[in-house]
């Protein structure tokens, strides 16, 4: 197993950043979802590390990470650059986003033509403009706000598959119960804000996986065709897959092996 090595990056906005780092080679970074943590990630890190530099880091609200202005998807952006730009030598990164990672990706390579690669894992959009998306996302930072452990149950009831096993459940009930429940809300509120407007994924030019989950209630497999078409309406060539694997919403965790193949697919070009 390739020696972690953790630290801190404060932003100039005094967001202060968990960031686990390991292994060797190109850079790879690596951002969870709502509710998630660097552990996310966990089960990829003995597959790529011996071949890829693996940069995780919890966004400023979630696990281990702080922040002092109100967070936003721009300002998950910035978080992003931040960390990327305080590295020793401009690197071009391959981005592995997981549903909220994945906004956060799509964001950053629509700007920096750079990005080698993207692999987005149960992708999101922007849901400011859907009353019930926001009604229900505002509902959950509410009810976080109150105690994690009220959101536990449901959250693990609708991201994982009745077909995953229990151990799958007991990660992601780790995670969530390690959550702040500001924070939580915080970022809550983020998703569903009017800042989060959706990129322009035409301007994406990287290869693209995009992987989705075939009981995933959060991020069905129909967004990432979705997604695939407005990556793919840019000007250029350029390579965009969609993958399927078997599970919920926590695909690394439920079908590691589905997901690995499916980022080697595009790794490869």
């Amino acid at each position: 197993m390739a020696e972690t090595k953790t630290y801190y990056h404060t932003t100039a906005k005094g967001s202060r950043i968990f960031v686990e780092e390991c292994g060797s080679g190109p850079l790879m970074v690596l951002m969870h979802g709502l509710g998630g943590t660097t552990n996310y990630f966990q089960p990829l890190i003995s597959h790529f590390s011996s071949r890829y530099t693996m940069l995780r880091f919890d966004f400023p609200g979630s696990g281990f990470s702080t922040f002092k202005s109100p967070p936003s998807i721009p300002q998950f952006v910035e978080d992003l650059t931040s960390i990327l730009n305080s590295r020793a030598k401009k690197e071009s990164p391959i981005l592995v986003g997981h549903s909220l990672g994945s906004i956060v990706a799509m964001h950053y390579a629509s700007r920096n033509p750079e990005v080698a690669a993207l692999v987005l894992i149960g992708p999101g959009r922007s849901a400011s403009h859907i009353s019930a998306a926001v009604e229900a996302m505002t509902g959950l930072a509410a009810k976080a706000r109150q105690g994690i452990e009220g959101i536990r149950d449901s959250t693990i009831a609708n991201n994982v598959a009745p077909t995953s096993n229990d151990l799958v459940r007991t990660v992601v009930r780790q995670m969530v119960s390690s959550q702040d429940p500001e924070g939580y809300a915080a970022t809550c509120e983020v998703l569903c804000s009017a800042s989060h407007v959706d990129p322009d994924y035409s301007a994406i030019e990287c290869p693209t996986v995009l992987i989705a989950g075939d009981q995933d209630k959060i991020s069905p497999l129909s967004r990432s065709h979705e997604l695939k078409g407005l990556i793919e309406a840019g000007v250029g060539k350029k390579t965009v897959r969609v993958e399927v694997v078997h599970s919920g919403h926590q695909q690394v965790l439920e079908d590691t092996a589905g997901v690995v193949k499916a980022m080697e697919s595009v790794l490869a070009l």
